[in-house]
């Protein structure tokens, strides 16, 4: 029982995640392999075993920022962790390492380029070594997306501790090859191997073919972004330097990342969006690994990723905190050229160069599939389908009507037959278009019987359609710098009309798949006001102690603080992520905060017992008593105040269900609670500013106007 005494006190949480006990049970007796998603808790996996075991517990991770902010975060839960790289001084180091010798450590983070310096292996030579865990462990394969040649250096750092310890490795995206060349490249011994799952069911995916990537990213940030933060990927610098700048200058909170920053202005822009200050990043893939950001609430990919493990990990960055968040793939055939040119000019061998190009054809293929877009990601990964159609992603969610392009396929085919299997997409196209081109007619391409038969149809769309049969297998192309389109065994089942092939008539549209533009919505009516004071707190202690708001409370802490109200030590510790060292350092200053709130807010503090009912469901309550509770006492004619005074709740979760009651059928106005005066100004604000963020609209507003005021006005939009 030791293990939920721990999690408890040190991480605030009473049971474990999908697939966690079973890890960390495995962990204290022998080797393991962890493919765990993004978001899935695999770093608590090594951390509460690291407290088990009687020694120290030495953690392989590829980012200085990453080790920083999980050192930053286990030291706030009451765990003793330090890490050693390049960004400490001499005399930090010293001090450190003197640290760890007087067993001051549990956890020691370190990047695998140090394992094999003659310090650390000194070092490791003096302290007990338990336990050996290794983020990120695709690193280590050269089919992996990001290959690092010094994860090769862990076997050997391994073999020369005087007694080997348990090696764990973790990682959230890994194939079935990649599994295998993990193990063994690491040398695990008989490793208990899991899979806990691919699917993200709180991320929406989407492939859009926008024909103006800019216009519809503007769009998507003006009338889908609601709240939270939100990641942009692009190929190149200066894709990024631009992009940044153009959103800039329409007035979006938005800052630049790549590679090629200064250091220091690197960490600058990294810390403004941990703490909220910036709301969107522009940037390459150099941003996000580590970044434990939990309220992203979308990822958009302005250029194609190298491939799926690239797009699947940095896509869940999204929605960490389990949210509705949206993972949008803008695709365009100049991509795939820039990502070859990226690779070329990066070629460090011929069979690395054949993987990668192998790779990219994938989430090419993934781009041009009708199928449902979750199942091509989680099958990609080796993982069993169990559905069709998942009800929640860009294809499945897609009603545009199949049109029947199967005649239009075989002339395609045949064109690829009549033209020897030597040409890639571009002459085949030229050729079914009957283009002029001088190499056209130079080769004699224009002689063959498939010259000139598809006129009707643009560049363009011969393009989607060709790239659609080979997502679906009815044509091969061979995977090197030139491409050539080849016929196979499923060919023939199209040429001879056994198989039809049907495209959605509007592929090429930009127009968004039919879905509700979605808040943020917990399961329980948490006090708006109140949760902003609570915010401004916790961002003042980030920003004093220099660490990302997550490491202080995660938004779902403030959104239970919000809406229980608790006032007591036991009644804080029955919240979920906080243990007793969160609450032995913050506890005091949010009680404060939210006894003053109840203080000023005239409200009873008796209903935290009922409330933890409802959120934990340790007893029964019932959505109909708790509406129907509200309901009558407001056809009594009682005040806003009034009722909530009486329920024992605040006036803007009393709001939230007279919308609930309204949408349920009761008739309800609420007329009887704001003046035309006030409701005029409200509405004044809010046509200017939208209803995006009350925080925003009281700013603009008279004293007199409430949060509830606010809330009162947007209900009646809502309910009228």
């Amino acid at each position: 029982m030791r293990k939920f005494e721990l999690l408890k006190k040190h991480f605030g949480y009473e049971t474990f995640r999908h697939g966690q006990e079973d890890i960390i049970n495995h962990i204290m007796t022998r080797d393991v392999l962890a493919i765990m998603p993004t978001g899935g808790g695999k770093s608590l996996c090594y951390q509460l075993p690291a407290l088990m075991v009687e020694g120290v517990t030495i953690v392989i991770s590829p980012l200085i920022a990453l080790m920083k902010d999980q050192v930053d975060s286990l030291v706030e839960v009451g765990i003793p962790a330090t890490y050693l790289n390049s960004s400490l001084s001499t005399a930090e180091t010293n001090s450190r390492i003197r640290e760890i010798l007087n067993g001051q450590h549990k956890l020691i983070y370190v990047a695998p380029e140090r394992l094999l310096s003659d310090s650390f292996y000194e070092l490791s030579q003096r302290i007990q070594v338990d336990l050996i865990a290794v983020d990120e462990a695709h690193c280590i394969s050269q089919w992996g997306h990001d290959f690092r040649p010094s994860y090769k250096n862990i076997p050997r750092f391994i073999s020369r501790l005087q007694t080997r310890p348990i090696v764990a490795a973790f990682t959230a995206t890994a194939t079935v090859h990649v599994i295998e060349e993990i193990k063994s490249l690491l040398e695990l011994k008989n490793p208990f191997s899991v899979i806990t799952g691919f699917d993200r069911e709180n991320l929406f995916y989407k492939v859009v073919k926008p024909t103006d990537k800019y216009r519809y990213l503007k769009n998507y940030l003006q009338n889908d972004f609601v709240e939270g933060s939100g990641i942009i990927y692009c190929s190149t610098r200066k894709t990024v330097e631009s992009l940044s700048k153009k959103l800039k200058d329409h007035g979006f909170s938005v800052a630049a990342y790549h590679g090629g920053m200064d250091s220091d202005d690197r960490s600058h822009v990294q810390d403004a969006f941990m703490l909220d200050n910036t709301k969107i990043i522009v940037a390459t893939n150099a941003f996000g690994m580590g970044i434990d950001k939990p309220d992203v609430r979308f990822v958009i990919h302005y250029n194609m990723p190298k491939n799926m493990e690239a797009y699947y990990q940095e896509a869940g960055r999204a929605g960490r905190d389990g949210s509705k968040s949206d993972c949008i793939l803008m695709y365009s055939p100049a991509d795939i050229v820039k990502q070859k040119l990226i690779m070329n000019q990066n070629m460090m061998d011929l069979d690395r160069h054949q993987i990668q190009l192998e790779n990219l054809q994938t989430l090419v293929n993934y781009c041009h599939t009708n199928n449902c877009l979750r199942s091509e990601i989680i099958g990609y990964f080796g993982e069993v389908v169990t559905a069709d159609n998942c009800g929640s992603c860009g294809n499945c969610l897609n009603d545009s009507e199949f049109v029947d392009l199967s005649i239009e396929s075989q002339k395609i085919l045949s064109c690829i037959y009549r033209t020897d299997q030597r040409f890639g997409v571009n002459v085949i196209i030229q050729v079914l278009r009957g283009s002029k081109n001088k190499k056209i007619i130079d080769w004699k391409l224009d002689k063959v019987s498939t010259y000139g038969i598809i006129t009707e149809y643009s560049e363009g769309g011969l393009r989607e359609l060709i790239m659609n049969l080979i997502a679906r297998g009815f044509i091969r192309m061979t995977v090197d710098a030139y491409p050539v389109l080849k016929l196979n065994e499923s060919s023939r089942a199209v040429l001879k009309g056994e198989e039809k092939i049907l495209v959605r008539k509007e592929r090429m549209d930009v127009k968004d798949a039919k879905r509700k533009k979605q808040k943020r919505k917990t399961d329980f009516d948490f006090d708006q006001e109140l949760f902003d004071l609570l915010s401004e707190k916790r961002k003042a202690i980030a920003s004093e102690k220099k660490v990302p708001l997550y490491v202080i409370f995660a938004n779902s802490v403030l959104e239970e603080l919000a809406y229980t109200m608790p006032i007591q030590k036991s009644q804080f510790l029955e919240v979920k992520g906080i243990g007793e060292k969160k609450f032995d350092s913050y506890g005091s200053d949010f009680i404060d905060i939210i006894e003053t709130y109840l203080k000023e807010k005239n409200i009873e503090a008796d209903g935290f017992e009922s409330k933890t009912a409802e959120i934990y469901e340790d007893v029964e309550v019932s959505d109909k008593n708790r509406y129907e509770q509200t309901h009558e006492l407001y056809v009594q004619e009682l005040s806003l105040e009034e009722i909530a005074l009486k329920r024992g709740l605040t006036a803007s979760t009393i709001v939230n269900h007279l919308v609930k009651l309204k949408s349920q059928g009761h008739e309800i106005t609420i007329n009887q609670f704001m003046d035309e005066d006030k409701t005029k100004r409200v509405n004044t604000v809010i046509s200017k500013l939208g209803t995006e963020s009350l925080k925003a609209i009281k700013q603009e507003l008279d004293e007199d106007i409430t949060y509830s005021d606010i809330q009162l006005a947007i209900a009646h939009m809502e309910m009228f």
